[in-house]
């Protein structure tokens, strides 16, 4: 089947860009160029050139991997959106003007960073690229770390290529950068800043306060369910279009994304695009991840222990669905402060129904991934709320629960979780040979992952180790149903 491409474009079957697309320069960095950002970001950006113009083409950077610039370059960047809703469609994205590998030529990635038409770099690196500790300082032991600050001039991290690009553009005299995180992380932009200037500060005092006075760090909150994309769908975009996508991109027809008002004055035209600019990120953020990503931690554990397979699977299993919508009404809603104008109530009915969305195939093995950077941002805080009113949340520690003894069985199978800090410091993690009880109890030790205060609660460690023993001991659901039904 012919390939799509800037020659066979006009042939496609779908929607295509509103924009002279030969015409665009590139405007726009961004790091991780995966699925999220493609089905995401790049598709704002799209919009906001089809609407309002403006010379913002995208250049992905995969740091390590190749396997994005091959699929994209012989397509000139381009790809497919598939929205898979009531009324599925698709469209072609062309803001993605080009996708390189950094570790096959990290010259031209500085030279991109660092050129005066840049003046926004992107990410999506996923919360272990930022190479964070519990504290929120940078972990100046990580690996890629620790080889950059020896050899700031030569990069392998991101950290390592933003901290380089400020500093190029510093000596040549070309404006500052705009670094926007897109990763779920609670005050992303602000712990991006953090990593960012404490790295510079580790090779270059006056760089450091380069960055801290001319930077920007906006924050922000992203939110649209995007499956992995699979060999079905790369048939199914093939057959609607009429052309082979070797990089389409699926997710559902919600999307959201709420921007700082941190911005420069020149930069797309987001709004018109459908983004939220705002002062107020944080109570966007708190409910999101609390609400629809505690809920998906809550679904992907429980339900991966129960032998379900998808994000529907678990929402169709009636013990996870009363443990979840009895979980979030109860303990997690009551710790948000609600954006003006939106109810709590009514945006957890809404990802309900998104949850149960047939024409998504959301796979709890893929959200089940970095549970060690995920959970202390979705769970732990409802944990602390209670806490802190004299409560203990015991749906909640049963989440945490699940998690810790997913760990351990996956680790006892010789199949361990998917988790970068936890494989990268993997002698922090008790025997998988312990029981339930104890692997837990010696998991609640762990404190760059736990915080203090949560272990050391006498109430909230004993809630965790006895619902971790009666998953072991039960079985995931029976377990479950003794919490709802005490």
């Amino acid at each position: 089947m012919t390939r799509l491409s800037n020659q066979t474009l006009s042939t496609a079957k779908a929607a295509k860009p509103q924009y002279d697309r030969a015409a665009v320069k590139v405007g726009i960095v961004h790091l991780g160029p995966g699925a999220f950002h493609r089905a995401h970001q790049a598709v704002y950006t799209d919009d906001a050139m089809a609407v309002s113009g403006g010379d913002w083409g995208i250049c992905g950077v995969s740091l390590n991997s190749r396997g994005m610039a091959e699929a994209l370059s012989p397509q000139d960047g381009l790809y497919t959106l598939t929205l898979r809703d009531k009324s599925p469609s698709n469209r072609i994205i062309g803001s993605v003007k080009e996708v390189v590998c950094a570790k096959d030529d990290p010259d031209y990635v500085l030279a991109k960073l660092s050129h005066p038409d840049v003046s926004i770099v992107t990410m999506t690196i996923t919360e272990k690229g930022y190479a964070l500790l519990g504290n929120g300082h940078l972990d100046v032991d990580n690996a890629g770390i620790a080889k950059d600050v020896e050899s700031p001039r030569n990069p392998s991290s991101a950290i390592g290529y933003l901290v380089e690009a400020c500093r190029l553009r510093r000596a040549a005299a070309v404006p500052p950068l705009t670094l926007i995180s897109c990763d779920n992380l609670p005050s992303n932009g602000d712990k991006l800043k953090t990593v960012v200037t404490e790295f510079a500060a580790l090779i270059d005092g006056p760089l450091a306060d380069y960055i801290t006075g001319h930077v920007r760090f906006p924050n922000t909150m992203v939110d649209s369910i995007t499956p992995a994309t699979d060999d079905g769908v790369i048939e199914a975009v093939s057959v609607a279009t009429g052309l082979h996508d070797a990089a389409p991109v699926q997710r559902e027809a919600f999307s959201q994304w709420v921007i700082e008002d941190n911005l420069p004055e020149h930069r797309p035209d987001w709004e018109a695009a459908g983004a939220t600019v705002t002062s107020d990120v944080h109570s966007f953020e708190m409910t999101k991840l609390r609400i629809l990503n505690g809920a998906h931690s809550t679904l992907t554990y429980l339900g991966l222990l129960a032998g379900e397979v998808s994000v529907e699977d678990a929402i169709s299993n009636p013990t996870l669905r009363d443990f979840v919508d009895a979980l979030i009404p109860s303990e997690t809603i009551p710790t948000i402060e609600a954006p003006k104008g939106l109810s709590l109530s009514g945006y957890w009915s809404q990802i309900i129904a998104r949850f149960e969305n047939p024409n998504i195939v959301h796979l709890l093995e893929q959200i089940s991934h970095d549970g060690s950077q995920k959970i202390p941002a979705r769970i732990f805080p409802v944990i602390e709320h209670h806490m802190n009113t004299g409560h203990v949340a015991t749906r909640a520690c049963f989440v945490v629960a699940a998690w810790i003894e997913f760990n351990r069985q996956r680790r006892a199978a010789g199949n361990p979780p998917t988790d970068g800090y936890l494989t990268h410091n993997i002698t922090l993690l008790p025997s998988s040979e312990l029981d339930a009880a104890n692997y837990a109890d010696a998991f609640l030790k762990i404190e760059a992952v736990i915080p203090k205060k949560l272990a050391e609660h006498a109430d909230v460690r004993a809630s965790i180790i006895h619902a971790a023993k009666a998953i072991a001991d039960d079985g995931v659901i029976n377990a479950a149903q003794s919490i709802l039904n005490p």
